[in-house]
């Protein structure tokens, strides 16, 4: 496989039809004539009816400029993606706004990444990987019968972190909305293993010196780990398959069209 450029980031071609877009963000040290500051990155990952997977594009928000995400979406648009299926996303309106203005009938889920940054907020990141594990296979249970038993279970074991079970409780609702979709779906809209060493790559870029300055520095350090992401999939073709056929049956007349490129 070809290496990635960084003016593929920007301006390569899409795919007509992507079944997820996900984002998930990162804090960045970033210098700007010699002020340092810290600024939220967007890493939009996606993945195609092929079961390609991307690196679609990296974004700091500009919040002075209310057309942003509108002009983000239009940019994938003109760059050939016509259907979104899901979109995966932080709590922020103008990116739900902007995506239901550009994809009409998309599937917006608020991202189980961002509740577990919420919820973990108030730990270390040495002192919350194991409670990290354990709370994102909250998400993962068979059914919401099972979600119910093991939160009973986690609430049991941290009886402890009063802030942090006060925090999950009032999320709870959040959580127990991603149990509309079935335990495969879950999966696939939350790829927890490929974020997790994704934004374990991008928190180098804070121990940098010096730190990067813009978007177009971070992306040419972030490229090396992009090709190895989309070189490797996360299902063989049967699998694949199977996990078509689970979208099919719920998602008939939105996937039609697209079955037959």
């Amino acid at each position: 496989m070809e290496k990635i450029k960084l003016i593929d980031l920007q301006k390569r071609r899409l795919q007509k039809c992507y079944l997820s877009l996900i984002f998930f963000t990162e804090n960045i040290k970033t210098r700007n004539e010699g002020c340092f500051s810290t600024r939220k990155l967007y890493v939009l990952l996606g993945t195609d009816i092929y079961g390609n997977r991307q690196v679609i594009g990296t974004f700091f928000e500009n919040t002075e400029y209310n057309r942003f995400w509108l002009e983000v979406f239009e940019n994938l648009k003109a760059r050939g993606i016509d259907f979104v299926l899901f979109l995966v996303t932080p709590h922020n309106k103008n990116i739900e706004r902007c995506s239901k203005i550009v994809y009409n009938g998309i599937n917006i889920i608020y991202s189980p990444e961002e509740l577990l940054i919420d919820i973990t907020r108030f730990f270390t990141e040495k002192s919350s990987r194991k409670f990290v594990r354990n709370l994102k296979d909250l998400f993962f249970a068979k059914t919401l019968k099972n979600h119910i038993t093991e939160m009973k279970m986690f609430e049991e074991q941290f009886a402890n972190n009063k802030i942090v079970l006060m925090l999950l409780n009032k999320r709870e609702p959040e959580i127990q909305k991603f149990y509309e979709y079935s335990y495969e779906i879950r999966k696939f809209l939350y790829p927890y293993y490929a974020i997790r060493d994704m934004k374990r790559y991008l928190r180098k870029l804070n121990t940098r010196d010096p730190l990067c300055s813009d978007i177009n520095e971070i992306n040419t350090y972030f490229l090396e780990y992009i090709h190895s992401f989309e070189s490797s999939r996360s299902y063989y073709r049967a699998q694949w398959l199977e996990f078509l056929n689970i979208l099919y049956e719920k998602y008939t007349k939105e996937l039609e069209e697209y079955l037959n490129v």
